[in-house]
């Protein structure tokens, strides 16, 4: 009875450390191959974050050789033009940020925020006297364009647009000289009879210069036409900007 007893413990050992080692394998093995589907999820996750998804950021500084259009306002409020008819371009700097976005493989639009200048300049030249000023009016502009491009890493476009501006702040600096060759300077910023809200139309080409580490370089040839008038409608002038220059930037695909 005793050898039955102690065999029978023997054989019951022997099955429980079995019945161990065959429930620990696939306990095993379960783990390996949840951490071979978590790589390869990763593996995945992380191709399919190289690619690029259509939609860029951009940082752009714009030179512009700014002018204007300017006439009477007809006969109720209008005067006339006087010196003013002789005001020359003036040089003006922009700057902005936006996103493109492809809509098919040909066809792109941006839109964005932009701080935009344009203004003009004017110089008389006397036998003992000099005047000069420059004027500039300043916007909060939100450019929207739809651009047809043509490439890859070297993409070309060309495009039209919109350019909602709200006045901001308008400074004219103004200098001269008395004919004791004192000189003298003076900034005026009144914003008196300017209008608060124009329109401009854009018309740009441009090129794209892509690099392999999700930057490109842009360059973009521009004109600017304003819609309406930098005044308002009891002003003695109709004044419409005008600027014709170059925007410079970086784009960062995302």
């Amino acid at each position: 009875m005793k050898g039955f007893i102690l065999l029978f413990a023997v054989l019951f050992l022997k099955t429980v450390s079995f019945s161990q080692i065959l429930i620990g394998e696939p306990t095993n093995d379960g783990k390996s191959t949840t951490k071979r589907k978590e790589k390869k999820v990763d593996s995945d996750s992380t191709k399919l974050k190289k690619e690029p998804s259509g939609t860029s950021l951009y940082f752009v500084t714009n030179w512009s050789l700014s002018t204007r259009v300017l006439k009477e306002n007809g006969d109720l409020f209008g005067d006339t033009l006087g010196e003013r008819a002789n005001e020359k371009n003036l040089n003006t700097w922009s700057f902005g940020l936006g996103f493109q976005n492809d809509l098919s493989e040909h066809l792109m639009w941006d839109g964005g925020i932009s701080f935009l200048r344009n203004g003009e300049s004017y110089s008389f030249i006397g036998t003992d006297t000099t005047y000069s000023y420059q004027t500039t009016y300043s916007y909060i502009s939100m450019p929207l364009r739809i651009n047809y491009t043509i490439g890859k890493d070297f993409k070309f476009y060309a495009g039209v647009g919109l350019i909602p501006q709200m006045f901001v702040g308008y400074k004219q600096e103004r200098q001269w000289t008395r004919s004791d060759n004192t000189e003298e300077s003076e900034t005026n910023k009144s914003k008196n009879g300017v209008n608060p809200f124009v329109v401009s139309a854009a018309v740009n080409v441009g090129m794209l210069l892509n690099f392999n580490n999700g930057w490109s370089l842009l360059v973009s040839p521009e004109a600017r036409i304003q819609l309406n008038s930098s005044y308002m409608n009891q002003e003695p002038y109709i004044h419409k900007g005008r600027a014709y220059g170059v925007t410079f930037g970086l784009v960062r695909h995302l």
